[in-house]
């Protein structure tokens, strides 16, 4: 209760209820990740005399300081807003990708992967945290599972779409450089859509009791250092503190960070015989999986966690199969893997997100992010190091066999839920 006796709750809220966030979350899901220059980036580098091995290390220093800046970021996110955060990451992005048009060389691509990776660490944890409160604002927090499995879909859509976009263009005569601007030129209406979204901060602010004094801080006012400091230490807190939180922390950092080996379909398509047109469709697949992971996940969300470890390791052994063949095409069963993976990532995050506390949700999240970031640059460091003659498919195998062993943490910790009975996504 406040001073004047009205619920903690109610002072919080904003005076006007938020309206229904889930069709401005699709939108932007699909908006901002519509981008063609996804499917063949790597191959701009290539042609511009940059090796698979320098690719390589250019993700590992991008992994390296998304490490370095996921958890101090996260806790901000749980100071600032959220949207704002997320907005400013965008613009980021957008500047890394300029660079990259305008120098690939091996010291271009090691800035926009820098500017990138600055991007990911202050979006993760504040991206699924700001979904999380916009649902909470409008009493729906018990869909955020299905709500991330739409959303996941619609982010999949979107890099379908550019996909599709990018071959149609190649065949119209197109250059990477110009498919290229057209990524930089979408990130204008992604921050656009993001800032339409409610200040849903008064969510975050109901367990602020429980962080001691800067609980009474406003999200809409400056942050000290003590108060930043204090949020990051008590998200890392309860991180540590609830088995079951740090057992999904694992899980998820796992998952998350093997999920790779998209990075290099390009390159291996290439390397098959295929076309620079065709390309795009290959990597296409791969979209699609994922689309159908997403679509699993939001019809199913309280699936067995010995269905989600045998799913995965399916899909692992397959796509295992499948780079081990000549034939271009066969890389499309690269998408059964990352459909299973999909599947098993949303579900599980779903739990995960159940398990956070409130108040600190971005930064535990982030520490989740930090783990997937360290396998991450593990997983890529793995490819640089046994790629022979520009072929990355022997450190690939090594990280599909790790994901492969995920499967049984997910079979041993990743908690069952009962189906209950929900409000559709």
């Amino acid at each position: 209760m406040d001073e004047s006796g009205a619920p903690a709750h109610e002072t919080l809220r904003d005076p006007v209820d938020p309206p229904d966030p889930r069709r401005t979350l699709y939108t932007l899901a699909f908006v901002d990740e519509f981008a063609p220059l996804y499917a063949v980036f790597t191959l701009w580098f290539i042609d511009n005399d940059v090796s698979t091995s320098e690719i390589s290390v250019a993700f590992i220093v991008w992994a390296a300081l998304a490490v370095v800046l996921e958890v101090p970021s996260g806790a901000l996110a749980d100071r600032l807003d959220r949207r704002k955060l997320i907005a400013s990451a965008f613009a980021l992005r957008a500047a890394g990708i300029a660079v990259w048009l305008i120098w690939p060389t091996v010291t271009g691509l090691l800035i926009g992967a820098v500017l990138w990776a600055v991007h990911d660490a202050a979006a993760s944890g504040a991206w699924e945290a700001m979904i999380h409160d916009q649902l909470d604002a409008v009493d729906r927090a018990s869909t955020y599972g299905v709500v991330m499995a739409r959303v996941g879909q619609f982010s999949n859509l979107g890099l379908a779409a550019g996909t599709i976009a990018a071959s149609g263009l190649i065949r119209l005569g197109a250059g990477i450089d110009a498919i290229g601007w057209i990524n930089v030129a979408v990130h204008g209406a992604s921050i656009a859509l993001i800032l339409t979204l409610p200040d849903a901060g008064w969510v975050s602010r109901l367990d602020d009791h429980r962080l001691g004094p800067s609980g009474s801080t406003r999200l809409d006012e400056p942050t000290s250092y003590s108060e930043w400091r204090h949020t990051l230490r008590a998200g890392l807190s309860a991180g540590c503190r609830q088995p079951e939180l740090l057992r999904l922390t694992v899980v998820g950092a796992l998952i998350a960070g093997l999920f790779v080996v998209d990075e290099y379909v390009p390159l291996l398509a290439r390397a098959r015989g295929a076309s620079d047109e065709v390309v795009p469709l290959i990597v296409l697949t791969v979209w699609l999986g994922l689309i159908l992971g997403g679509e699993v996940a939001a019809r199913y969300p309280d699936m067995h966690s010995s269905t989600l470890a045998t799913a995965l390791l399916a899909g692992t052994a397959i796509a295992a199969v499948v780079i081990a063949l000549d034939s271009p095409w066969a890389l499309a069963g690269i998408g059964v893997a990352y459909g299973a993976t999909e599947a098993t990532w949303v579900i599980s995050d779903a739990r995960f997100q159940a398990a956070a506390p409130r108040a600190t949700r971005a930064t535990v999240t982030s520490v989740r992010g930090l783990g997937a970031g360290l396998v991450a640059g593990l997983a890529f460091l793995l490819v640089a190091v046994l790629t022979t003659d520009d072929d990355p498919t022997p450190g690939l195998h090594w990280v599909i066999g790790l994901l492969a062993l995920a499967s049984f943490l997910v079979w041993r910790w990743v908690p069952n839920r009962s189906a209950s009975p929900r409000k559709a996504g």
